[in-house]
């Protein structure tokens, strides 16, 4: 069995796919496979993916009966893994050569984490902006850590390297509890983050895009502030609800509850929704959200 499972959750990717799976097939780190699951595309996605998976065995292709949205292809992609560690990859997403076996050794090294990350690279129009992992400092009381993991965290850390089953418990969870696409990501992290079991390198980095296939609204639009603050309050009362389990100490728990207020601006800034409100007071009408892809 292999170690490791990538999984391509992919919709309409025939621009950017075959870079993103050359790219994994070019790690340092050779002993993966990579589940391509296509949620019904309409263009030359699976031809180029099931040519990657003619040359290389380690490539498998799959494909969703119809299209079930973004937030259920990327769980069952996962539900897929069988093998002790577990990572996504965005078709728009790249990382260093080395990145899968840094990770793997990270992990390796830390029976107790579950997550391995590298340094976070943006890509956008050309020009990389890269954030560095915040390791703990010297002495560094857990609760100040804690604090500074779950504000420097990234999105693009939920395409770091998890152990698979403990990756399942986490998203099971959020997909039972968050009916929202937006942010559900941080949430799958946030169990990791708070207990401290998450690992960094700035050896390696993974690559975002930065690709928009779909704008959030449409030029000019904006979403309306209700269902804004709907996601926010959604957004923490899962971390709230899960917070004290997770720290085992209500009163620790209770400290850290305006840490999360700040934790929830990974959904809408409360700048976007003051803003979005003054419209909508001034005579506009609010446009509907969108995902990444539908």
């Amino acid at each position: 069995m292999h170690r490791v499972t990538i999984g391509v959750p992919v919709f309409n990717a025939e621009t950017l796919l075959e870079q993103s799976l050359d790219n994994l097939a070019a790690q340092s780190f050779k002993d993966f496979k990579v589940l391509i699951l296509d949620n019904a595309s309409t263009d030359a996605t699976a031809e180029i993916a099931k040519r990657f998976a003619a040359q290389d065995p380690r490539f498998e292709y799959h494909r969703q009966p119809h299209n079930k949205g973004a937030k259920q292809n990327f769980l069952d992609v996962l539900e897929m893994a069988d093998t002790p560690y577990f990572m996504w990859r965005a078709d728009d997403d790249l990382s260093d050569v080395n990145f899968i076996e840094e990770m793997v050794r990270l992990l390796d090294a830390s029976p107790s984490a579950a997550l391995a990350v590298g340094r976070a690279v943006q890509d956008k129009r050309g020009r990389r902006r890269r954030k560095a992992f915040p390791h703990r400092w010297p002495l560094e009381p857990a609760a100040s850590y804690r604090i500074r993991l779950l504000l420097r965290s990234r999105a693009s850390w939920i395409y770091g390297l998890f152990r698979t089953e403990e990756l399942k418990a986490s998203l099971r969870s959020v997909y039972a509890s968050y009916p929202h696409v937006n942010a559900f990501d941080h949430l799958a992290l946030f169990p990791f983050l708070i207990t401290l079991r998450v690992v960094g390198s700035n050896d390696t980095g993974f690559i975002t895009g930065f690709v928009e296939r779909k704008r959030s609204a449409k030029k000019g639009g904006f979403i309306d502030p209700r269902e804004m603050q709907t996601l926010r309050r959604d957004f923490l009362r899962y971390c709230t609800d899960k917070l004290p389990a997770l720290v085992g100490n209500r009163a620790v728990a209770s400290l850290m509850t305006p840490v999360l207020w700040l934790y929830a601006e990974r959904t809408y800034r409360w700048s976007k929704v003051l803003t979005a409100q003054r419209r909508v007071i001034m005579g506009e009408k609010p446009s509907g959200a969108t995902t990444k892809y539908d």
